[in-house]
């Protein structure tokens, strides 16, 4: 019974310390990134409006990169207009290219996409956010998860669009 009890623990000790040794696989960085490791970061010029009921535009300039900073090339980015950084309700008070109230292009060999935004002719409200979104699997999904940057734009009345009403 000894004799069985001993070379148990003999084997055990043996399978234990065997197993034990990592050589291949190393820790991941403590500092590396998550999720899908894409940064999606835009801006707009001018960022403030003065309606005055004449057309006028901004430029948006979007850049996709990799979590190292490499531009990622031909990606699909999709921009809409909404009224604030929280709702989901879609406006047309500008609009980009062809007159449309959203759009979308790809980004070119520096990972970057810019995009013409002709502002509102009327007064609406203080302000108004570009939303720029990574397109994924041909779709532009509304989550957390995705790429995705929030532009603000602020307006003012001048002119004659200050004798107009708020809508």
């Amino acid at each position: 019974m000894k004799k069985i009890l001993f070379l148990s623990i003999i084997v055990g000790l043996v399978l234990g310390v065997s197993s034990c040794k990592r050589s291949e696989i190393d820790d991941p960085d403590w500092n590396g990134p998550s999720s899908f490791n894409i940064l999606l970061e835009g801006s707009v010029s001018p960022a403030l409006l003065l309606i005055d009921g004449r057309i006028h535009s901004s430029q948006i300039v979007v850049r996709v990169t990799d979590a190292a900073g490499n531009p990622l090339v031909n990606r699909t980015v999709f921009f809409e207009q909404l009224p604030d950084q929280y709702s989901q309700k879609q406006l047309d008070w500008g609009y980009f290219p062809n007159n449309q109230s959203v759009y979308q292009r790809n980004t070119d060999a520096n990972g970057m996409v810019s995009v013409t935004f002709y502002w509102p002719t009327q007064y609406y409200s203080e302000e108004m956010w570009i939303h720029a979104l990574l397109v994924v699997d041909g779709r532009a999904y509304k989550d957390t998860n995705i790429p995705q940057d929030y532009i603000r734009l602020t307006m003012y009345r001048t002119g004659d669009a200050a004798s107009g009403t708020a809508k």
